[in-house]
């Protein structure tokens, strides 16, 4: 073969095995992290715009929550008590009549809502999420169902049954959520991007033992110029915190990497040079806990087949997260990066 034709060739094959290099990059997620408050008074609801405003830019294809996962049995043991499955297994008696698979049934419902909103039909997978222990999409369910309360009202007999049951629940989620990330962010994103279901990603399974090291170390330390230098952290934390609130720039403040790395400092570093054990203890179970938050995320992409996901997170969570993703491999975009 001439060597013209071999330079050819080789550069052909270079350039096939390059395109096939990126298609396999391109199969990656990528992934969003918002670090979030809990609760923004509605006076200082101003926050909320500019965040929303950078998802609507970012145009994610699904989303991933702070909520456990209905699978999770030992988190919904840490949310319900042992004895959660025989509840649950008693209120499917109570309003079907019969033991059912709930996911049967929640995969029923939601393709009869993909073709036509329907209240009746809504009613019935908000039920079946209950049952199937999954609340985050449960309460997904109650916002869609605000949204036009008017048509739900007629169809709930508020004195007995399910329905009873339903109105306590649901009227108290309003209540609870309404000044929320999930009112003022998530929900209005999912609506707004056609996105029908949420990802519940979170790992409670540390809760105990997570506490239970940090009072010990809080013990050990009480009194001392380090736990000084901890409240101190946190005090200052908090004014700076608030004085964001105020000027309506919290939330773009607290997802740059600036306050990230701060929050990761506060959060599980700053009594390092104490080498108190439990405090050690505590900072490693947190970070364990975020491992498998991260692993969790990669799981619902995987499973959604998402290409672009958005993750909402207590902001504490957004280095660890951040970092356990990018170590796997995955780009990951603070709200800054929008």
């Amino acid at each position: 073969m001439p060597a013209y034709l071999r330079i050819t060739l080789l550069s052909f094959v270079t350039l096939l095995f390059l395109v096939s290099m990126q298609k396999t990059k391109d199969t990656r997620p990528e992934f969003l992290l918002i670090g979030t408050f809990h609760y923004i008074p509605d006076s200082l609801s101003c926050n909320w715009s500019d965040a929303y405003r950078k998802l609507l830019q970012y145009k994610p294809d699904q989303i991933a929550v702070e909520e456990v996962m209905p699978t999770d049995e030992a988190s919904l043991i840490q949310n319900y008590t042992k004895n959660y499955r025989a509840v649950w297994d008693s209120l499917i008696l109570v309003w079907v009549g019969k033991h059912i698979n709930p996911a049967d049934s929640i995969r029923h419902y939601t393709t009869l809502l993909s073709v036509k909103e329907n209240p009746k039909h809504r009613l019935q997978l908000w039920k079946y999420y209950h049952l199937g222990l999954d609340m985050g999409n449960r309460n997904f369910q109650n916002y869609l169902i605000a949204q036009n309360s008017r048509q739900y009202e007629s169809l709930i007999d508020t004195t007995k049954g399910w329905d009873k049951y339903f109105w306590t629940r649901y009227k108290r989620m309003i209540e609870d959520k309404k000044d929320s990330e999930f009112f003022k962010l998530i929900y209005p994103l999912a609506i707004k991007s056609g996105i029908t279901y949420l990802y519940p990603t979170d790992d409670r399974i540390t809760f105990p033992i997570q506490s239970e090291a940090y009072s010990k170390f809080a013990e050990e330390l009480e009194g001392t110029a380090a736990m000084k230098k901890l409240e101190n952290f946190w005090a200052e934390y908090k004014k700076a915190e608030t004085a964001q609130l105020r000027q309506c720039n919290a939330m773009l403040a607290i997802n740059s990497k600036e306050w990230v790395a701060k929050t990761d400092y506060g959060q599980a570093h700053i009594l390092d040079d104490t080498h108190n054990k439990h405090y050690k203890a505590y900072a490693d179970v947190w970070y364990q806990r975020n491992l498998s938050i991260a692993n969790r995320i990669i799981a619902a992409a995987r499973q959604s087949k998402a290409k672009k996901m958005a993750v909402f997170y207590g902001n504490m969570h957004i280095f660890p997260v951040k970092k356990y993703l990018e170590e796997k491999g995955y780009k990951v975009k603070l709200l800054e990066d929008i």
